[in-house]
């Protein structure tokens, strides 16, 4: 996903963006129309606000009195011979029937199009996380977390705030506007014209900025991905930043990603200083035309009072909506770049999905085979080539290999995390790409190197894989992985509340209840990668102690390093650089005496040299 400037954006690029918000505005469509004409109905109301004040000095203040000149019924009113105090106390009335009116319009459309913006939101962001979800590994191996944080937070906000706020600012003042041209036309074209000749000048000033405000809004969204990806990125790495002492590098990472963020936005604000007090000025000038126009004319007698009194408060009112919708053109430059990048995650098709023919699978058996199997990340950049592997139902393979080899792509092909460049996978000799995809991975379970607990009880995180599952099945599982005795000793058992991840157990502990999470599953296949990487002697016991009555009966792929991980493996394959080299139990690979020996023995001598001299 590339940022460009707005200058960049074609029509059919803006419409295709929009495809993407317009369908979840549709249920509000009945809503939104009632708001409209309530914003339609207040702006004419309004327009009428000044006319009780001109009849009053047309026809009570004036001697002697003029014709009131009132659109629609000016003639009503003339021809019926009202004393002065009832003029008076009729204008009285309708200027408060006016405001009561407007009052309660405003009331209506200003909660029913916020109300509207809260569903509107809550709507998109369900949408955009479903979307993320489904988007495939592919996609987040490339993104930043934080961004992609901002993005369902800030930017979904942004445009929140126009529906509920700036839609009214809009809508109220284009429909004011629109009513105050037509009346100040009706009542002297040329006094209008006077009134209005500024009018251009002042779109032209806020159009000039519009640009280069959008321009600003983009950086300035970009720069607080960034600046959230920074701080996500520290924050969950707290451990390891703290005991290295990087406390410092990590705040002036932090404070050179806020300063460019400060700067993005302070040149957004610069420009939007610039615009205020040239809009002011114009309007002022504005103004100073009518006073004059209106005084020389009234001394002439072309002009009543009372109609220089109305175009004043047009000009007023004119100048106000202006100003308004131009100091509005940041929140809409904001909100549209918002939609901007979420349009960018919403426009990514993910690379694996169901086929049009896709059908459930049925209860595998487990047997799995890789048919000339290839896979890169990038073009041209092989990271698998040309596997063949065949495992048995109920058999225990060991992908081992040197960091890069490819062992963790291989196993993350199963369950179609990603999926194979050239080749095929079959699962009970059908090609897994015929399964629906949530009905393969129903039938796999994983456990990883980075045991990842969410927040929540223990309960919680071994039911993860089935939510539906029963205290009772949850208890069994702790038990066939090991991990009832030690849930029983925290403070509240099953209960306890797991802090952000897990960081309150030991690896073995958070180990065993992953495993106890497959268990429940009750998969036929099982994925094991590097189980007990990190874990000391004891733990690594009690952890591959659980792995062997999980992995009993199931087909189960296990990566490994340490050797003592693959104990009790039925097969081991070795990977070098995407292929597999060798195939073969423990004791064929020793006695080919070839890499796998080779690399047996450079353990064994480690391992020697670590633990020193056995004692006498």
């Amino acid at each position: 996903m590339v940022e460009r400037p707005a200058s960049t954006v074609t029509a059919q690029e803006f419409r295709h963006r929009w495809r993407y918000f317009l369908p979840q505005l549709y249920p509000f469509r009945r809503q939104l129309a009632v708001a409209t004409l309530a914003m339609l109905v207040d702006a004419m109301l309004t327009v009428w606000r000044p006319w009780p004040l001109k009849v009053v000095i047309d026809r009570v203040i004036a001697m002697p009195p003029k014709p009131s000149r009132v659109p629609i019924l000016g003639r009503w009113i003339d021809s019926i011979s009202f004393g002065p105090l009832e003029v008076l106390y009729g204008a009285c009335g309708v200027t408060l029937f006016i405001a009561l009116s407007t009052g309660l319009l405003t009331y209506y459309f200003t909660q029913t199009l916020g109300d509207v913006g809260q569903r509107f939101i809550f709507s998109l962001r369900r949408d955009l996380f479903t979307h993320m979800q489904r988007l495939s590994l592919r996609f987040h191996d490339r993104q930043r977390t934080g961004d992609l944080i901002t993005r369902l937070t800030s930017d979904i906000q942004a445009i929140q705030e126009i529906i509920a706020n700036g839609t009214i600012l809009l809508g109220s003042n284009t429909f004011l506007l629109a009513g105050m041209l037509t009346m100040m036309f009706w009542l002297n074209w040329r006094f209008a014209l006077m009134a209005l000749w500024v009018a251009p000048l002042l779109f032209l000033t806020v159009f000039r900025y519009t640009h280069r405000i959008k321009g600003a809004a983009r950086a300035a969204r970009r720069s607080d991905g960034l600046l959230a990806a920074v701080a996500q990125e520290s924050l969950a790495s707290i451990r390891i930043v703290q005991g290295l002492a990087q406390e410092e590098q990590q705040i002036e990472r932090f404070q050179a990603q806020s300063r460019s963020s400060l700067q993005a936005y302070l040149e957004g604000i610069r420009y939007q200083a610039r615009v205020a007090p040239l809009v002011d000025m114009l309007a002022a000038m504005g103004l100073a035309v009518v006073m004059w126009y209106g005084a020389t004319h009234v001394r002439t007698g072309d002009l009543t009072t009372g109609d220089v009194v109305v175009f004043f408060a047009y000009v007023t009112n004119l100048y106000s909506p202006m100003k308004a919708l131009s100091r509005l053109s940041y929140a809409f430059n904001k909100a549209s770049v918002g939609a901007e990048r979420i349009t960018e995650v919403m426009s990514v098709r993910t690379e694996v999905f169901d086929r049009p023919d896709a059908r459930p699978a049925p209860r595998f058996q487990g047997h799995i085979k890789f048919s000339n199997v290839s896979f890169e990340y990038h073009g041209g950049h092989p990271v698998l080539s040309q596997i063949e592997l065949e495992v048995c139902p109920g058999e225990k393979v060991a992908v081992m290999g040197t960091t890069g080899a490819g062992k963790s792509t291989l196993v993350s092909l199963i369950p179609r995390l990603y999926d194979p460049t050239h080749g095929s996978i079959q699962i009970d000799h059908e090609d897994i790409r015929n399964y629906q995809l949530n009905s393969l991975r129903d039938q796999i379970s994983l456990v990883l190197q980075d045991s990842l607990l969410f927040s929540g009880t223990i309960r919680d995180n071994i039911a993860f894989g089935r939510p539906g599952a029963s205290d009772q099945e949850i208890l069994m599982a702790a038990i066939h992985a090991n991990a009832d005795e030690f849930i029983q000793r925290l403070p509240d058992g099953y209960d306890t509340q797991v802090a952000e991840r897990g960081t309150t157990l030991s690896g073995g502990q958070k180990q065993r209840i992953a495993i106890a999470r497959a268990v429940l599953r009750n998969a036929p296949v099982l994925i094991l990668d590097e189980p007990t990487s990190g874990l000391d002697a004891a733990s690594e016991r009690a952890v591959m102690e659980s792995l062997e009555k999980a992995a009993a009966g199931r087909t189960t792929l296990m990566i490994a390093h340490r050797f003592a991980t693959v104990r009790f493996a039925d097969r081991i394959i070795l990977l070098e650089q995407g292929r597999i080299v060798e195939d073969g139990t423990h004791d064929v690979l020793l006695a080919s005496n070839e890499r796998y020996a080779h690399l047996y023995h450079l353990h064994q001598s480690a391992s020697t040299r670590h633990q020193g001299p056995l004692p006498r």
